[in-house]
């Protein structure tokens, strides 16, 4: 199959890719800053996701989006409320993110696929690659179960995966908290894969299905006085290491090579 769109965006809510120069460098992408927008960390108003959305929908395509920290996983949502046909979420976490928020219904960074499997008619089916399903709560919609998890310890092959996903189209979400400690460094407990098995299974998700869209989080949230600290270099670097293979894997799956000589733009907040 293919991906359906070709672009690279970075949503800079918490700085974390300003110290990503080398990822930066190497892809060509837009920019959209929402350092100064309250609201979003952990839990998102329904200001600040009107906002988040309206900068994304200015954006032709969906493509590779990078968030930042885990906190800003919830911007997923409104990637997925542009699809307008039957689709599935294939979801590489170490959590489900399909909890009842704590502040009402209040859009949060666990909430936000219990948000899309009520919300969105399109979403057929939740596939979620990493978290204990002992752990995960049941969601039933229409007398069906709507979300199927693979836990890490019995790490499925790619063609398992892709025998549960029931649509043609699907998009991808990446929590860089399913990675070990070797690829990657978040702000939440850590699984077991390796960015390796995860590229793979990207790799063979774009070859046999339509993509989407596909993000990416789970940056090391950096505080100011940390910008020179050797361990937080150490797991910036590490972390852009992984995000480099991911960007690198989406790039080789499309022939799009900006031949219109199209520019990237920067939009701000």
């Amino acid at each position: 199959m293919t991906l359906l769109h070709h672009d690279i965006t970075f949503c800079n809510f918490d700085r974390t890719y300003e110290s990503q120069t080398q990822l930066l460098a190497s892809v060509p992408h837009h920019w959209i800053d929402f350092t100064q927008l309250r609201g979003t960390s952990l839990y998102c108003s329904q200001e600040a996701f009107a906002n988040i959305s309206g900068q994304l929908n200015l954006l032709p395509e969906n493509g590779l989006t990078f968030w930042g920290s885990g906190n800003y996983h919830y911007a997923t949502l409104a990637r997925l409320k542009r699809i307008d046909r039957p689709f599935s979420l294939i979801l590489f976490d170490h959590h489900t993110d399909l909890k009842e928020g704590r502040i009402g219904s209040l859009l949060s960074c666990g909430s936000w696929v219990r948000h899309a499997v009520n919300d969105l008619v399109n979403l057929k089916k939740v596939i979620t690659i990493g978290p204990d399903p002992t752990k995960a709560p049941i969601i039933q919609i229409g007398g069906r179960r709507q979300v199927t998890i693979f836990p890490e310890k019995n790490l499925p092959s790619a063609a398992r995966i892709l025998d549960a996903v029931p649509t043609e189209h699907v998009y991808i979400s990446v929590d860089k908290d399913l990675l070990t400690e070797q690829d990657a460094k978040t702000n939440w407990d850590q699984g077991n894969v390796s960015v390796m098995n995860l590229v793979a299974f990207i790799e063979k998700i774009i070859d046999k299905k339509k993509v989407e869209g596909l993000d990416v989080c789970g940056e090391w949230p950096i505080r100011p006085h940390e910008q020179f600290d050797q361990q937080t270099r150490l797991w910036i670097r590490k972390n852009e290491k992984s995000n480099l293979l991911i960007a690198q894997a989406f790039l080789k799956q499309t022939s799009v090579t900006n031949k219109k000589g199209d520019q990237f733009t920067k939009h701000v907040v």
